[in-house]
């Protein structure tokens, strides 16, 4: 599909099924991030598929994916990114809502018609006074930057002389360091102690890795948490508020503005946004120092506002750690499904991808299975509504409202496992097994999701089951992506291939695509697009280089020449084929793209 195509891109990412060979040759994934306390007496198709991180790696550029239950979220999809900033972790929850989802979304809302500061008490992470005051970890980062750029550039080497640009910014370090240590004195708080204690250590790291000529981690600043009295942003009340609806305001839209560190890879945002975008957005106050970003469908019109940014949704969390599980529950002020989606709702979801893929919808056994699970979650529907009728009695407008969408959900989960089933069967017979328990048993069949850097994919069943023959059909072929000298630099800082509008939100400034301008108003940027060549005529490779076990054969960079990167040629099912963005259903594959 070009960039001009203006369909939603769904993100099903469909994989050869894993095989012990490449497990063995690939190393194992860092460990996940710390996850809220998830009860241990669930029955486990009521496990969630992803569990939901207290907070995600802070810096990652790409995120940590999550499955959001419900078909709210375009692929029930969404990803927490936590950005370095000076105040501590900014926690953003990124996804994009299907259209169908819209008039739930804004029913939530109280349109205002302008935002005004409120000043709010808010939990924060911060640095104590004295720290800014003499900008110790402004200077530790400074120097510390400076010691990894000399050993990318190779002038920074073990028993070499360090550079002089280099050895001024340690010295700076230290000598804020030496004042600072002498005003906190011997009258130091216990706070005070252990920050005086922290950037010495980080002093010392700085001074080794300069000494030895490695690189040194990331540098943060020394934070304490505590309460404070900040002045955001928020919508008037309109006059006519009524009952809990949340309120927005309608505005120009933006993009949030974080930054990438190229010699990292780690993004930060300081909470700055761009304004140079074509459409409108709603700027949402969730209370408590939440907030959101909506970009609807409505009212950006595809022909005078930019396509690609339509449907897609921001909430924000204050600054600070352990926001993850909560970011998700908001999404219910929204209206919207805000809990994780569990290992049956993920079958189910997988069932309805492969029926899509594999063109099954007009199935008359498969339709039928859909009926049939419709009227059986109306049957546990109205079993529960007869159970807890009583509870409705002197509930006010808003809380019957409530006490509805709890019973739709809690008939939802209750059917989910009887509803898989019978589709399972359906689309078992469809495809030429003889139940729900051999397709299962199927070597392609997996419907929990593997993770691959911020993206999850899956294995379409019928593709997992076949590779001996697309191995052979595509054995001599090579994907290959076409990039700039700038893009390949931010491939190589973040390890991913990512779309325009992805790497938005990873803090890569603008023109690294060959036409991304074009690509935001035709629905182009919320895809990466590859070309399948033969291998043999693939261009010519100068260099390998390996990132993050992606493996990219580039040519030298010429004047006003593009990098042309090949993806490295291996049996297919020892490549990772990613899905890095909402890039169209799985029929679309393996074909030849722009």
């Amino acid at each position: 599909m070009g960039t001009n195509a203006k369909t939603t891109h769904t993100p099903y990412a469909i994989t050869p099924a894993g095989s012990t060979e490449r497990d063995n040759q690939n190393p194992p994934e860092p460990p996940p991030a710390p996850v809220a306390d998830e009860p241990t007496t669930a029955e486990p198709g009521q496990l969630p598929v992803t569990p939901i991180p207290l907070t995600p790696d802070v810096g990652h550029a790409y995120g940590e994916p999550v499955l959001v239950g419900g078909a709210d979220l375009l692929a029930s999809t969404a990803t927490l990114v936590s950005y370095h900033s000076a105040d501590g972790p900014r926690s953003v929850l990124h996804a994009r809502v299907g259209e169908d989802a819209e008039a739930k979304l804004l029913d939530a809302l109280n349109i205002s018609s302008e935002m005004v500061p409120t000043q709010v008490e808010q939990k924060v992470a911060g640095r104590l006074p004295v720290d800014e005051k003499h900008e110790l970890a402004e200077k530790l980062i400074t120097a510390a930057k400076s010691v990894n750029h000399h050993i990318t550039k190779g002038n920074l080497t073990v028993g070499g002389k360090v550079p002089v640009s280099t050895a001024k910014k340690i010295a700076a370090a230290e000598a804020a360091f030496k004042t600072l240590a002498e005003e906190v004195g011997g009258d130091a708080s216990p706070l005070e102690q252990s920050m005086v204690e922290d950037y010495a250590s980080k002093l010392d790291a700085v001074r080794w890795a300069a000494a030895a000529a490695v690189t040194v981690d990331h540098v943060k600043p020394f934070l304490h948490e505590g309460t404070a009295t900040v002045t955001v942003m928020v919508p008037l009340p309109p006059s006519d508020v009524m009952g809990s609806n949340t309120l927005a305001v309608l505005r120009d839209a933006t993009r949030i503005k974080p930054n990438l560190d190229t010699s990292t890879g780690e993004a930060s945002w300081d909470g700055t946004r761009a304004t140079n975008v074509l459409g409108k957005e709603y700027a949402i106050d969730l209370g408590d120092g939440y907030q959101a970003v909506y970009r609807p469908y409505g009212i950006n019109d595809p022909a005078k506002s930019e396509y690609s940014l339509r449907g897609r949704l921001e909430v924000i969390a204050p600054t600070g750690e352990g926001h993850g599980p909560e970011l998700v529950r908001r999404l219910g002020q929204l209206n919207l499904a805000h809990r994780p989606m569990t290992r049956d709702e993920g079958e189910y979801t997988y069932l309805t991808a492969n029926i899509t893929a594999q063109s099954l919808d007009s199935n008359a056994g498969i339709a039928a299975a859909h009926v049939t699970g419709e009227h059986l979650e109306e049957m546990v529907r109205q079993e529960i509504f007869h159970e807890r009728a009583h509870e409705a009695i002197g509930m006010t407008e808003p809380q019957l409202v409530r006490f509805a969408k709890d019973i739709q959900l809690e008939a939802h989960t209750r059917a989910l496992p009887a509803k898989v089933q019978v589709l399972r069967d359906a689309v078992a017979k469809a495809t030429g097994f003889a139940d729900g328990a051999a397709l299962a048993a199927s070597p392609g069949y997996s419907p929990v999701p593997r993770r691959s850097a911020g993206w999850l994919t899956w294995t379409r069943f019928d593709v997992g089951n076949s590779l001996g023959k697309l191995t052979k059909a595509f054995g001599s072929q090579s994907l290959v992506h076409r990039t700039s000298f700038n893009g390949l630099k931010a491939m190589l800082a973040t390890g991913v291939l990512a779309s325009t509008e992805r790497r938005t939100t990873m803090g890569i400034h603008q023109d690294v695509g060959t036409s991304e301008s074009v690509d935001k108003l035709t629905g182009g940027a919320s895809s990466v697009f590859l070309r399948v060549w033969p291998s043999n005529s693939a261009p010519s490779a100068r260099r390998l280089l390996r990132r993050q076990r992606r493996y990219f054969r580039c040519g030298q960079p010429g004047q006003g020449r593009p990098v042309r990167c090949q993806v490295d040629q291996e049996p297919l099912q020892d490549r990772e084929v990613h899905q890095f963005e909402q890039r169209g259903d799985v029929r679309r594959r393996h074909r030849p793209a722009r």
